[in-house]
């Protein structure tokens, strides 16, 4: 069983597909989206870095690293309420098409749209009509999932240099008294390591930051 805590940084690798199809949804696995049609070429494949005990993580998969024995894969099946949640009615809405026509937008049947700052699909188009549904478009299912957990991590200075791997910077973390300093390889591009220090001051607050 893995010994793991609220804040611990989780390196794992998964496989999620829906249990009544088991079509894939996501996946660390470069192969396998290849192969069901999913992959992304600007995503990075491999294992995923999150931290435990946040959002970052679904509630049941959350449940699934407590008890899994680390370095093996396990598999496991969520309910909707430990997935994407129950189906909810209320979030299903009927707008009028001309709301759509002044953003310049022709909805059609399964397109997927930022409406009040929420994400929909559009389920249906018709007479002047189009029905959105607010839900998650796995909401309603229960889902499995192959996972494996590959490495917890605790103490500050790896979480640092997992940040660094994870965010694919160039950089070592070294200990400067009672605080960490990052250095950043030069010739990075300036957002990128702006967005970094930024991340890396919400999990290691006191951690100091230059370009060598």
């Amino acid at each position: 069983m893995v010994s793991i805590k609220r804040g611990d940084f989780v390196r794992m690798e998964y496989t999620g597909t829906v249990a009544a199809t088991g079509a894939v949804f996501e996946t660390t696995d470069e192969s396998v989206a290849k192969k069901a049609g999913i992959y992304e070429p600007s995503s990075i494949y491999g294992p995923k870095l999150a931290i435990f005990g946040s959002r970052m993580i679904m509630r049941g998969i959350e449940a699934a690293i407590e008890t899994a024995p680390l370095g093996k894969e396990e598999e496991f099946v969520l309910k909707p309420e430990h997935a994407f949640g129950k189906k909810e009615q209320s979030l299903i809405r009927m707008m009028p098409q001309k709301e759509f026509a002044k953003q310049n937008v022709a909805p059609v049947p399964g397109m997927v749209i930022s409406l009040d700052k929420m994400m929909a699909t559009v389920k249906s188009v018709t007479s002047g009509r189009v029905v959105v549904d607010f839900n998650h478009p796995l909401a309603g299912e229960s889902v499995a999932y192959t996972l494996k957990v590959i490495e917890v991590i605790s103490d500050d200075k790896h979480k640092l240099e997992a940040m660094l791997s994870s965010l694919g910077i160039t950089g070592a973390v070294s200990e400067e008294g009672k605080s960490l300093e990052v250095s950043f390889a030069a010739g990075q591009p300036t957002q990128k390591l702006d967005a970094a220090k930024k991340a890396m001051l919400a999990v290691v607050p006191g951690a100091t930051f230059k370009v060598s």
